[in-house]
């Protein structure tokens, strides 16, 4: 989308936070081979990990061999417990900024475009989440903040993102969406917004591509060749 013509001008940016501006997406590998290994669950590939997350649920009917597939109540409570564990330590010391989002939201900034964040995580691991965004004095330029909790219908449903557009007082249509995942897309699309895929997170080029967004960038530091954003030179 280098073409000027093919920019998506837009109002307000909406980020989704996992696998866009924070590298989580190993540590939440690493985390599912710890509770699978301690359930005594077999491994599998991450190809079925993402169709287990298809919708944004996690379907252990994916993932679970047949003879465990009746105690599936009973796993995932004690998955809930495990990773309500282990996930804040591991998070607090792994976490760290995408690769570029310093520079992005410097742009958005001077461009006078407003700023929010959905994402499907706990109000309560918020806090660690955002340490990375936090030290780089970030967070301050969110202007409005969905988490799980806010709302009833999580994403893929439109609900979070037409109530995050609400806070920032913008029409839905220009508003753009960006994260990592199908069900971002999904969302994105939902809410009658422009959407934008990015590569650094759960799903690859082609089960975004699939979803049709307006735009696929291998990193959020390429989101400037998505939107319009006035260049460095102009400022």
């Amino acid at each position: 989308m280098s073409s000027e013509n093919n920019k998506l001008s837009v109002d307000a940016v909406m980020f989704d936070l996992d696998g866009t501006l924070v590298d989580t997406v190993p540590i939440y590998y690493e985390i599912i081979d710890i509770v699978f290994t301690e359930l005594g669950v077999p491994l599998v590939s991450r190809q079925t990990l993402m169709e287990a997350m298809d919708d944004g649920e996690f379907d252990w009917n994916c993932v679970l061999p047949d003879h465990m597939k009746s105690r599936k109540i009973e796993l995932t409570a004690k998955a809930r417990g495990i990773i309500d564990e282990i996930a804040p330590k591991m998070f607090h010391k792994q976490i760290k900024l995408i690769p570029g989002t310093n520079e992005i939201f410097r742009k958005i900034a001077i461009a006078g475009i407003k700023v929010g964040l959905v994402t499907s995580t706990p109000a309560q691991m918020m806090a660690v989440k955002m340490i990375p965004l936090s030290n780089a004095g970030l967070d301050k330029q969110f202007e409005a903040i969905v988490t799980a909790d806010d709302v009833r219908h999580k994403k893929p449903a439109a609900e979070p993102l037409i109530q995050c557009g609400q806070k920032l007082e913008v029409s839905f249509n220009k508003c753009v969406y960006v994260g990592d995942t199908r069900v971002d897309i999904r969302s994105g699309k939902a809410a009658g917004m422009k959407t934008v895929g990015v590569l650094t997170g759960f799903d690859n080029y082609d089960a975004l591509k699939k979803e049709t967004p307006d735009a696929i960038i291998n990193s959020i530091d390429q989101l400037s060749e998505a939107l319009m954003i006035r260049p460095a030179r102009e400022w």
